[in-house]
């Protein structure tokens, strides 16, 4: 028997499922994300939801999938190295794969009417109002995830940089280290130490126009390469601040465990 599906809930209900994926890889990295830009991300998901009223190859299909999930994460989120995009990458397939899994379950549990599931793409014919709950339960199943693999820093600790350089910028995010007092010891400005990973696309400034600076942490005493940005941008609380007298400071080893990218003096928020 022929199933009919209808391209308005076809593109609706992957547009749904393409904005909670890329939410969950935002909570699960914590990695800040524009609205707009993962609505952008995941309407380009919906559009390859088109192709389910196609046969197309698994292997070219598999390919297919993969060269999406790229485009909705750079779509979605802002360049921070190929470390963190391919990661972000992998997250979302994992994501998309764990979905699918769901799917292919509830079609052999409950074998519901009007379930198609073909070249990795989802149509369900829902009412509004189970699409409504969907919604809410999904919200609630992604919160209970992030507090049970404790991967949430406090709100009041984070906050989003972007930093300007030789007219590029690069934001990362950041963590308000209370226990921060670390400034160039000849200028006095505060310095914001930021993981390698975050700017090794952008060109540093040669030598001669570098600083180094001494830090003194639980594991020990040490130096870190600093160099002074254009300005910096910082996002907290919904305030916006922007700094130009201060100093970055490149840690070649993570800071964190893909937490945060960096740790914010605070004197950078006076």
């Amino acid at each position: 028997m022929k199933q009919t599906v209808y391209v308005d809930v076809l593109l609706g209900t992957n547009l749904f499922i393409n904005y909670f994926l890329l939410l969950s890889v935002s909570k699960f990295l914590l990695r800040p994300v524009k609205r707009w830009r993962c609505l952008l991300g995941a309407a380009a998901g919906a559009l390859y939801a088109l192709t389910i009223l196609v046969s197309i190859p698994a292997l070219l299909s598999f390919a297919g999938k993969i060269a999406l999930s790229a485009a909705i994460i750079r779509i979605a989120f802002p360049w921070e190295g190929s470390r963190s995009f391919l990661k972000a990458v992998l997250s979302f397939y994992l994501a998309s794969f764990a979905f699918a899994g769901i799917m292919l379950g509830i079609w052999f549990v409950a074998a519901p009417n009007g379930l198609i599931i073909n070249n990795s793409v989802v149509y369900f014919n829902i009412s509004p109002l189970i699409f409504l709950v969907l919604t809410v339960l999904c919200y609630v199943v992604l919160r209970v995830v992030q507090r049970v693999t404790g991967r949430q820093m406090p709100m009041e600790l984070q906050c989003s940089v972007t930093v300007y350089l030789q007219g590029r910028t690069f934001p990362c995010l950041a963590r308000i280290d209370t226990g921060n007092d670390l400034v160039e010891p000849f200028s006095g400005f505060p310095v914001l130490v930021v993981d390698e990973s975050c700017i090794m696309e952008i060109p540093l400034p040669p030598p001669e126009q570098c600083r180094v600076i001494p830090f003194q942490a639980m594991s020990g005493e040490g130096l870190l390469q600093g160099f002074r940005p254009e300005k910096i941008e910082i996002m907290s609380k919904g305030k916006k601040v922007q700094r130009e007298n201060l100093y970055i400071a490149v840690s070649k080893t993570p800071l964190s465990h893909g937490e945060y990218q960096a740790l914010l003096n605070p004197m950078l928020l006076d």
